[in-house]
C-alpha cells in the first residue's frame, strides 16, 4: 500500500494551509476566517483522498508534492507560496496546471463542503448561510436495479436510451 512520506505529508499540510489560511478579522462571528485547513483536519482528509485515487493520478500529485518540497515550499511566506502554486502551473504546462488545480479544489471541498463525521455539519456552513442536510438520507431500498448481462450476447430493445444521469440526463429521464 502506498503512503505519503514525511516530506510529502508536511508539504501537503503547508499547501492546505496556503489555500485555506487562518486570517484574523475583527468581525468573524462564526470563526470562518480564523480556521485554517489544519484546524479543520483537511490535510488528513486530503491524504486519505490522495491514497484512494487511481495510481497514475495519485503518483502525479505526489510528484507535485515532492517538487514543492524540494523547492522549499514549506519555508516560504504565504504570498510566496501562493505565487509558487500559480507559477508551477504556468511554468510546467497543462499536467502541472491540472495537478495544482486538482489539489486546490480538493482542499476547498474538504474545508468548506465536507461534513464533520461526528456532527454531520461543516463548521463553515453557518457562516455561509447553508443549513446543511435537513436529515440523513432514508435507509430504504433503491427502486432501480441494474441489469447485469450474463454473457456478451444480451440484446435490449428500447424506445429511448438516456446515457448519463448528470443535470441533463437526469432531467430528460425524469421528463420521459
Amino acid at each position: 500500500m502506498t503512503t505519503l512520506t514525511d516530506a510529502q505529508r508536511a508539504t501537503l499540510r503547508v499547501l492546505c494551509d496556503t489555500v485555506v489560511p487562518s486570517i484574523q478579522r475583527d468581525h468573524d462571528p462564526h470563526g470562518l476566517w480564523a480556521r485554517s485547513a489544519s484546524d479543520l483536519g483537511v490535510p488528513e482528509m486530503a491524504e486519505q483522498g490522495l491514497l484512494g485515487m487511481p495510481a497514475e493520478t495519485r503518483d502525479g500529485l505526489l510528484g507535485l508534492l515532492d517538487g514543492l518540497s524540494v523547492a522549499g515550499f514549506d519555508q516560504q511566506s504565504q504570498g510566496a507560496r501562493e505565487l509558487t502554486l500559480k507559477n508551477t502551473g504556468l511554468a510546467h504546462g497543462v499536467p502541472a496546471q491540472a495537478a495544482v488545480a486538482g489539489l486546490i479544489s480538493l482542499v476547498l471541498y474538504l474545508a468548506y463542503g465536507a461534513p464533520d463525521p461526528t456532527t454531520g455539519q461543516n463548521p463553515a456552513w453557518a457562516a455561509l448561510g447553508y443549513p446543511g442536510p435537513l436529515s440523513p438520507a432514508p435507509a430504504v431500498a433503491k427502486p432501480i436495479s441494474p441489469t447485469i448481462p450474463e454473457s456478451d450476447t444480451l440484446a435490449l430493445e428500447a424506445d429511448v436510451a438516456v446515457v448519463g444521469s448528470g443535470c441533463g440526463g437526469g432531467v430528460i429521464a425524469g421528463m420521459l
